[in-house]
C-alpha cells in the first residue's frame, strides 16, 4: 500500500487498528504490517510540497521504483 501523505498514513493505521506510535510517518519509509502487507509512505504530491522542494520528482520516483521492485520480486 502507498500512503500519499500523513493523513492517509494515519487512516491506514486506524483502519487496521494499529498504534500510531509504532508506525512513524516518513517519506520513503516502509512499514511491515502485522497482516503481512507493506505500507510505504510518501510526502503528498501537493503543489505546496513540490514547489517548496520538500518533494522532488526524483524522491517521488524512488518510492515507486521501490514498490515496483517489491511487486516484481514475488
Amino acid at each position: 500500500m502507498l500512503a500519499l501523505g500523513n493523513v492517509t498514513h494515519l487512516a491506514v493505521l486506524k483502519a487496521f487498528g494499529l498504534k500510531i506510535k509504532d508506525y512513524k510517518f516518513g517519506h520513503a519509509t516502509r512499514h511491515a504490517l502485522p497482516n503481512g502487507q507493506i505500507l510505504v509512505d510518501s510526502y503528498h504530491c501537493s503543489r505546496y510540497n513540490t514547489q517548496t522542494k520538500r518533494l522532488t520528482a526524483s524522491m517521488f520516483e524512488t518510492v515507486f521504483a521501490y514498490i515496483q521492485q517489491q511487486l516484481t520480486s514475488f
